[in-house]
């Protein structure tokens, strides 16, 4: 294993985790065979405790799922009060997590390109929660792994096909994967990357799968004039048959036709069936018009036209499908350049991290959170396009209020976006037990987390810590801009 520092980038799935290394500009893939992802998978058995992950438990999914506590896509519970008990050991989202983060590192630091996987740049979907953010963190330590940060999935995607997307203003950027649908719009302007929103779905590419092998199956039924339902079929049946649907899939984003070919396929035996593109089509239209409803939404909330778009970026293995691409150029007409899909979009979010974890740059504000004060003005706590976070370096600040009554409770009222200004009470207000002195101050902290949650602590200057209050802002809208980006 080489001694040289290398930067890592992850990818956390929800149905497979890209991990990108650079070093002296070189970039490495850790995956599977074929240059694919690792799989989000976790099975433990039931009988002896043994824990499969990755591949080892993708392939055999319908079996181990028989003999297992199956647990995929683990990244949509990591904030569940959740538990798995096997041969007498609890189990919480966390540990799922870090069997996954350890099944990672153990990958890369064995493969024939290894290196140490000590600290890397992982990222997340837009409005990831700060409860989901600190156990992906605390799971990537007890795996060994440091998170020096998180980036979010769309902008990771723009950071890693930057020198395509560079002369562009407004990117959509549509990441569709094994379990959900992300469609994202980007505003970029010199550098500056502003997430503006997102929009997405549950169905994915695990469930056209499903969809096609039933319907493969069907049609052995009707060949063999033997009906036995699916979900009847033995575990193992199945398995061979969701395997081989995917693969046709792919088979079917470059080809007209692809054979499926199962030698023991339960009581049908050996089986064999040709899909047609067209027929193919058919199947995964009905998914593929969910996906641009998807996009139109964006659009909608945006309140723009697909001629405001300057490019669509597909990424993720889902977002190959030909008949997604079909129906996109149908949406932009003769502007079919319109439409990017990198070379390795199944890696692009990934690569993204892994860029940032080189070249952390800047993050900048791109609103501002204000106090409101007794007069009915505002005080700026923090104002647009403040950096607070370079180089890894988390931003903060105090401030000092006065008392000007006898109070026993002051109350700070937060303002600075509509998003706050619209919520509940008990995200923008908090009361602070005050001594019933004149003049007396209040103590403000205000900083950026490591999740980049913006957190205010307050306190009188008259009373103990145990009196102080904290105040968390989970949407804090924010912008990127990286040195080279200029």
């Amino acid at each position: 294993m080489s001694s040289k520092e290398i930067k890592f980038g992850i990818d956390f799935g929800t149905t497979s985790c890209a991990v990108v290394g650079f070093i002296d500009g070189n970039k490495f893939h850790y995956g599977i065979s074929g240059d694919r992802p690792f799989p989000s998978i976790v099975a433990i058995n039931k009988e002896t405790g043994e824990i499969y992950t990755g591949e080892n438990a993708r392939a055999k999914r319908v079996e181990l799922s028989e003999s297992c506590e199956y647990i995929p896509s683990i990244k949509t519970m990591l904030d569940e009060a959740r538990e798995w008990v096997v041969c007498g050991k609890t189990y919480t989202p966390t540990d799922i997590a870090s069997i996954l983060f350890s099944a990672l590192k153990a990958n890369v630091e064995s493969s024939e390109d290894a290196y140490e996987m000590n600290e890397a740049v992982v990222s997340i979907p837009i409005g990831f929660s700060s409860a989901k953010r600190d156990v992906l963190r605390k799971a990537a330590q007890n795996a060994g792994i440091k998170i020096s940060a998180f980036v979010s999935e769309p902008t990771s995607a723009f950071f890693a096909n930057y020198s395509e997307l560079k002369s562009d203003s407004n990117i959509v950027v549509f990441d569709w994967g094994g379990g959900t649908l992300d469609v994202s719009l980007i505003s970029h302007e010199k550098g500056r990357i502003s997430e503006m929103l997102t929009e997405g779905m549950a169905k994915a590419g695990d469930y056209i799968d499903l969809e096609l092998a039933k319907k493969i199956h069907t049609r052995f039924s009707r060949a063999q004039e033997k009906k036995i339902e699916f979900d009847k079929m033995p575990a193992m049946a199945r398995d061979r048959l969701l395997t081989r649907s995917e693969r046709a899939k792919i088979l079917l984003s470059d080809s007209d036709e692809a054979t499926i070919s199962v030698n023991n396929y339960g009581e049908y035996g050996a089986v064999r069936y040709t899909l047609e593109y067209d027929w193919f089509s058919d199947i995964i239209n009905p998914v593929v018009t969910d996906a641009l409803n998807v996009f139109k939404r964006v659009l909608e909330k945006a309140n723009m036209s697909v001629g405001n778009i300057d490019r669509i970026i597909l990424v993720g293995g889902s977002s190959r499908l030909r008949p997604l691409y079909d129906a996109l150029v149908k949406i932009v007409g003769d502007d079919e350049d319109k439409i990017f899909i990198p070379e390795e979009s199944m890696w692009s979010v990934g690569e993204g991290a892994a860029l940032l974890a080189n070249n952390p740059g800047c993050v900048y504000s791109n609103q501002a959170v204000e106090l409101v004060l007794s007069d009915g003005s505002h005080f700026p706590l923090l104002k647009p396009d403040q950096c607070f976070i370079e180089n890894g370096k988390l931003w903060s600040r105090k401030f000092n209020f006065g008392i000007t009554d006898t109070t026993k409770q002051a109350r700070l009222v937060f303002s600075g976006s509509v998003d706050i200004d619209e919520s509940e009470d008990k995200f923008k207000v908090i009361d602070i037990p005050t001594y019933n002195f004149l003049h007396e101050k209040i103590i403000l902290e205000a900083f950026v987390d490591d999740n980049m949650m913006f957190c205010v602590e307050a306190k009188s200057s008259n009373l103990r810590e145990q009196f102080s209050e904290r105040w968390e802002y989970p949407k804090l809208k924010s912008y990127y801009k990286l040195p080279d980006l200029n």
